[in-house]
């Protein structure tokens, strides 16, 4: 029954994939059950429609920003049909890791206050790392999803402030290891994110934190978030695996499968 309840959640949320407006309504939260010890919340991104044509819905365009700023799929999506239009496969993405011409993207989708997304970061991502991205098989783009509240919005600014500086996967590490032991949500402020980018190497601290106290990514930040709300996100982590769609800190069994069936 359990399996089941994984697959009609997973099925739900994909068939809104691209049919959301950019309201966040009750405002989705990280995934509050335990992750499946199976792959039951894997399936298609773009689910067959009633009819043969694709949906079509009001565009979603790229946002045109980069550095730091950037956010937003890398081609227009228009329908239904343009799902793996999410992936940017942009030069100098700073949230990106891996080869831009990898034959699998991985749009992720987190919240550096969501204790899953910290889950899926000290376990499944780092096996990712070493098994495909490594390996020159997989890129993997992160997108905030920043819904858990003002930290949420505020480490997402700190990524970015330390993105700006060359060193955003090296803050992700340090901020996702120190909340790997946190229950709930860890709630950081100012001098926690200070200390993360300290141990990531940010070679400016004093324009790190003023960057982040400034608000100099907020927008960036706020735009991000509703972008994945538009085309149907509402829970973190969430990810598209090259036409697939993904739900929660599954196992890397589970990406595993999901990865390796794309690679064919």
């Amino acid at each position: 029954m359990k399996k089941s309840l994984y697959w009609i959640l997973g099925a739900v949320v994909l068939v809104a994939v691209l049919l959301i407006g950019y309201a966040l309504g009750s405002g989705g939260k990280d995934k509050q059950e335990p992750p499946a010890p199976n792959p039951t919340t894997v399936s298609s991104a773009a689910p067959a429609a009633p009819s043969t044509q694709a949906k079509e819905v009001t565009p979603v365009e790229p946002s045109g920003t980069e550095g730091a700023f950037l956010y937003g799929p890398g081609k227009t999506i228009a329908s239904s049909d343009d799902i793996t239009n999410v992936h940017r496969r942009m030069a100098n993405d700073p949230f990106a890791e891996g080869d831009i011409d990898a034959p699998v993207v991985i749009s992720e989708f987190s919240d550096f206050e969501c204790p899953y997304c910290a889950k899926y970061a000290n376990d499944a991502y780092k096996q990712i790392l070493s098994e495909y991205v490594n390996k020159g098989l997989v890129r993997v783009e992160w997108n905030d999803m920043a819904i858990n509240g003002p930290n949420a919005v505020k480490a997402a600014e700190a990524g970015r402030a330390a993105a700006a500086q060359g060193k955003f996967h090296e803050f992700h590490n340090a901020l996702y290891t120190a909340s790997k032991d946190v229950p709930g949500h860890p709630e950081n402020d100012i001098e926690d994110f200070v200390r993360f980018a300290e141990e990531a190497g940010v070679p400016d601290i004093d324009r790190f934190r003023s960057e982040v106290e400034n608000g100099t990514y907020t927008q960036a930040v706020t735009s991000a978030t509703k972008y994945g709300a538009s085309i149907g996100i509402n829970g973190t982590p969430s990810f598209i695996i090259g036409d697939q769609y993904v739900s929660g800190a599954q196992p890397f069994e589970a990406f595993k499968e999901v990865i390796d069936a794309q690679l064919k």
